[in-house]
């Protein structure tokens, strides 16, 4: 009998080609310090907000996260319309790349978003 490999729960941030390191790392990090575990990958889409909409629908949690190669980054739910992100941000700095990691993170746990 075959066992079929079973990822675990995670949010999934799907990043274009490019994606700056430290943006990746500081979403990374700001899931990390609530607690919720994070996959990264390339995405097929483009622009933050769609590739957060299609992590969404992969990840079992329901929750994505989307990087641009300029850095835009998008938090969404894979219940809200698709042009409808939980989160947005386009520029920004180091504070609020980690910042969309913890709100990523509290859309899964319930918990006040940040």
């Amino acid at each position: 009998m075959r066992q079929e490999r079973v990822e675990p729960p995670a949010l999934v941030l799907e990043h274009e080609p490019g994606a700056p390191a430290e943006v990746l790392r500081e979403v990374a990090a700001g899931a990390e310090e609530e607690g919720v575990p994070l996959r990264s990958r390339p995405g097929s889409a483009y622009g933050a907000v769609q590739l957060a909409h299609a992590a969404a629908r992969d990840s079992r949690l329901s929750v994505g996260v989307g990087v641009t190669a300029e850095g835009a980054v998008a938090v969404h739910h894979a219940q809200l319309p698709a042009d409808h992100p939980a989160l947005e941000v386009v520029g920004g700095a180091a504070v609020d790349w980690r910042r969309a990691g913890r709100v990523a993170a509290r859309v899964v746990t319930g918990l006040p978003l940040v």
